[in-house]
């Protein structure tokens, strides 16, 4: 009897690289099915109660394949960044800047206008002195351009070219800030992307509060402090406000920050405030049925521009106190080193005796949330905001909590506003799932009856190999992990097809090899030499497709395009190596009398 003649090392060396392979996948691809660890049920000690539980958190690892809003149900929301208004008001900010400093140069300046094209003009009492005003406004902002001056009026136009710079800024800082934001909240696996010039569309798996999502992205938590001020006495301040209402016909029921600067200017422009002073309301909101109704407003003079800022924040925590034997919720701040030196600075002048009334105004989105009076210098760089009085002890919590959260995420640059929102439901994401895995099975029933008919055992070969495909697939997924959507499913599926596709185009090389006169083992092994290359053609082009759709896709898109790319890398492994180990041990060591 003739002896079977081993198998070469060649076949050992790639054996053990697929063993190694599927324990991998193995090891990857379970802890998906197992769930979320933060669901289980556990003992007292935190252990899990279940045993394949306990042995998937001690032994497999922790990655796992993230699910997308269409598969876990969330939030989607598009937010609508208003750049145009930051950049008319850093304008705003930057002319106001230049008259204060041409004022200190006894140079007498007049009313200012801001257009909605961007454009400015600007009075002076006296021409001789443009130059120097233009020359501090453009030292303040590279937003104008200086065009002419006729008679006692000065004119800007906007600079283009370098608005369109500061425009991409702010969406990009927006949408940085929002990612902070998210992270700092604890949603896993969100999807933040730009749509259009300036919207941000937010994704939020597994996240149903959808007026605190809102609360906490469309917060734009501009912070400040500021001294405040005696230029005018307090029971002067609201019939000053009364007298700009009625000179720019403006309702007193609005009580918007951006209206209440726009009162202060005209008041500045007339002299009847000092340059470097503004007003700030603090507004009283009201409880229950008159809930988030500004119901009083208390006004206070401070300094026009805030020497400390919110950026300048190194920690902010939400904290209960017990003043006076009263709960209450505040936030607790610590300073970066110069915001500790700048805000010791601050309170060194609020307690000088010449500055009476030695206050001051905490400022947050242009609103005064509160006005602590300071009897001496605080060195250290420590603060605290307390909540509004009016509010209950549960919502002074969640108000306090959320401040410190968007407090250490930092500003937005621009103020937002959410134009569409859209919830999905957790059954919504469970029915997509199972419409997925049904598609999927039905997909492989189908492939693997087909493959069978027509190839026989290589047919049935090529089956093994998508199966072991597809679970390297989530393996990489959960290994990388990466989120799976609902176009990723398609992915997959799409990828089950490329895989046996590979190997139809291998089985029908042997096939031709067959018929050109070669035996079985012949065969094979000269169709499997010259179909690699064919293979690596075919996979390259389909990877250059999945890597544009990843650039420049949206978010769905691109969760087909990542599924679409892992299956490729998996394919030109399991059709090729997979298969031909698994073949050669066929017709090496079986009576197989055809194999293609």
């Amino acid at each position: 009897m003739q002896n079977k003649i081993p198998m070469p090392p060649i076949w050992w060396i790639k054996s053990i690289v697929i063993l190694c392979a599927l324990i991998f996948g193995v090891l990857y691809t379970l802890p998906t099915f197992f769930g979320n660890p933060s669901e289980w049920q556990r003992d007292s000690n935190g252990v899990p109660l279940k045993w394949h539980e306990r042995m998937a958190e001690n032994i497999l690892p922790s990655s796992r394949v993230n699910l997308g809003l269409d598969l876990k149900g969330g939030l989607s929301l598009t937010l609508n960044v208003e750049v145009e208004k930051a950049v008319q008001d850093s304008i705003i900010r930057a002319i106001t800047r230049a008259k204060e400093t041409v004022a200190a140069e006894n140079i007498k300046t007049g009313a200012f206008k801001v257009n909605d094209d961007l454009s400015a003009t600007i009075e002076i009492d006296t021409p001789s002195h443009a130059q120097i005003l233009q020359k501090r406004i453009n030292e303040q902002t590279l937003l104008l351009l200086y065009e002419k001056v006729i008679g006692n009026t000065l004119y800007f136009k906007a600079n283009r070219n370098y608005i369109v710079d500061f425009e991409k800024q702010l969406m990009q800082q927006a949408m940085n800030t929002i990612r902070n934001r998210i992270d700092q909240f604890g949603v896993a696996e969100p999807s933040i992307f730009q749509s259009g010039d300036t919207r941000i569309v937010v994704e939020l798996p597994g996240m149903s509060d959808i007026q605190r999502a809102k609360q906490l992205l469309g917060n734009t938590a501009q912070l400040d402090f500021r001294l405040a001020l005696n230029s005018v006495s307090k029971d002067q301040l609201p019939s000053l406000l009364d007298e700009a209402r009625k000179a720019l016909n403006i309702s007193h029921d609005d009580t918007q920050a951006s209206t209440i600067e726009h009162l202060s200017q005209w008041l500045r422009d007339k002299n009847k405030l000092p340059m470097n002073a503004t007003i700030i309301l603090q507004r009283i909101y009201g409880q229950e049925s008159s809930a988030g109704k500004v119901v009083s407003t208390i006004p206070h003079l401070v300094e026009a521009h805030a020497k400390l800022t919110g950026d300048l924040i190194e920690d902010a925590q939400a904290l209960q106190t017990a003043e006076n034997y009263i709960p209450q919720y505040s936030v607790s701040l610590k300073f970066k080193p110069q915001g500790a030196k700048l805000f010791g600075e601050l309170t060194t002048l609020a307690a000088d005796s010449k500055n009476p009334p030695h206050e001051v105004a905490i400022i947050l989105d242009g609103n005064v949330q509160s006005s602590p009076y300071v009897k001496a210098p605080i060195i250290g760089g420590n603060a605290s905001i307390t909540m509004g009085s009016s509010l209950n002890l549960p919502e002074q919590m969640k108000q306090a909590q959320d401040l410190s959260l968007v407090l250490r995420a930092g500003a937005l640059p621009a103020s937002v506003k959410v134009v569409e929102e859209r919830q999905i439901g957790p059954s919504e994401g469970a029915q997509n799932i199972h419409a997925g895995i049904i598609s999927t099975i039905v997909a492989a029933i189908l492939v693997v009856v087909v493959m069978l008919l027509i190839y026989g055992a290589s047919g049935f070969v090529a089956n093994i190999a998508m199966l072991f495909n597809v679970l390297l697939i989530l393996a990489f997924m959960a290994l990388f992990g990466a989120t799976l959507t609902l176009p990723g499913i398609a992915g997959i599926v799409l990828t089950m097809a490329i895989a046996v596709d590979g190997n139809v185009v291998i089985n029908e090389r042997i096939r031709e090899e067959i018929r050109s006169g070669f035996n079985q083992k012949q065969a094979f092994y000269k169709g499997y030499h010259t179909s690699f290359r064919t293979l690596i053609d075919a996979h390259i082009t389909s990877a250059v497709a999945g890597i544009v759709l990843m650039i420049y896709g949206n978010p769905a898109v691109k969760g087909f395009a990542v599924t679409l790319l892992c299956g490729i890398v998996c394919t030109l492994f399991t059709s090729y190596y997979v298969t031909e180990v698994i073949g050669q041990w066929l017709v090496e060591r079986t009576k197989i009398k055809r194999f293609g």
